[in-house]
């Protein structure tokens, strides 16, 4: 059997959607979830060939008749897919990439965020399908809609991952980013208090990536240290890969581009270092090890 039974794997959906109304459409549960991965581990039990499902579920979600259900079926179907190494990088030859983006663009909630987590998926160390996305425009869609979604929300974070999986390590791409009107500003507002904590690290590992790549201009340095600076001041819950990765971000800017660091990184990087001293937390070890060596940087 080359595919799976589609009408069963639907059939999960009407145990949580009534119908009433298309707004209406929640993001799975956990409950909901585990059923259908349940449903989809007895059909994928059956597949010869999951290039051909992603065939099937790219064409679900072009279906006229498709429902936000059967789209999200059609997602789930997709991710697993792409276990197999050879259908995510078949993605642009089977025609789903362009399905995907549209996709992105025309729902909103917990079908555009599935989308984007799927999109990120696919870029993600991927250069063939990272350069299929880029002539698909698919930068100034992860850029708008990050710009657009509301501050901390889901969406912006989801958004925000496709992009930088979209042009991580590829120089070519992280330039297009930067030189990009917005790339910078948008890589500031990521790092803003306001969002989600995920989303600020996510921005300050990609800003460390950027200076090690040797992708950043001088001109790029100081908005975003000055952006790093001030999360240094709400450190009190964030977890230890978080704070290393703040850490980690602040060395690399500092050695990268002393000159274009502002004197609030230093004070930031001080205090810090003081505290962590006074603490004496075993945990901070790596932590403080990277603040002492950026205090070391911007006060030589």
């Amino acid at each position: 059997m080359a595919g799976i039974n589609w009408p069963g794997l639907l059939a999960w959906s009407t145990k949580y959607h009534d119908g009433t109304a298309p707004s209406e459409f929640k993001q799975l549960s956990e409950e909901d979830r585990r059923f259908l991965e349940r449903a989809m581990e007895e059909a994928f039990g059956h597949v010869e060939d999951p290039n051909k499902v992603m065939v099937e579920a790219r064409d679900q979600i072009l279906s006229p008749e498709r429902t936000d259900e059967s789209i999200s079926t059609a997602l789930e179907v997709i991710d697993r897919c792409c276990d197999d190494p050879d259908c995510a990088r078949n993605a642009e030859k089977l025609d789903v990439l362009q399905p995907l983006l549209d996709l992105a663009s025309s729902h909103e909630g917990s079908i555009r965020s599935r989308t984007f987590e799927i999109l990120a998926l696919l870029f993600s160390n991927n250069p063939n399908i990272q350069e299929a996305g880029v002539k698909r425009h698919a930068l100034a869609l992860c850029m708008r809609i990050a710009q657009e979604s509301p501050a901390g929300s889901e969406e912006r974070s989801k958004a925000f991952r496709a992009l930088v999986a979209l042009v991580r390590n590829v120089k070519e791409f992280e330039k297009l980013l930067l030189d990009h009107s917005g790339g910078v500003a948008l890589l500031t507002l990521c790092m803003d208090l306001q969002e989600l904590p995920g989303t600020r690290e996510k921005a300050a590992s990609f800003v460390r990536s950027l200076v090690e790549n040797e992708s950043m201009a001088a001109e790029h340095a100081a908005p975003l240290a000055t952006a790093l600076a001030k999360l240094f001041s709400n450190l009190e819950d964030a977890g230890i890969q978080y704070k290393e990765t703040l850490a980690s971000c602040a060395l690399q800017l500092g050695s990268g581009f002393k000159a274009q660091c502002p004197p609030e990184l230093l004070a930031a990087v001080t205090a810090r270092v003081s505290e962590l001293t006074a603490a004496t937390d075993p945990e901070a070890e790596q932590e403080l090890s990277c603040l002492k060596d950026c205090a070391a940087v911007l006060n030589a």
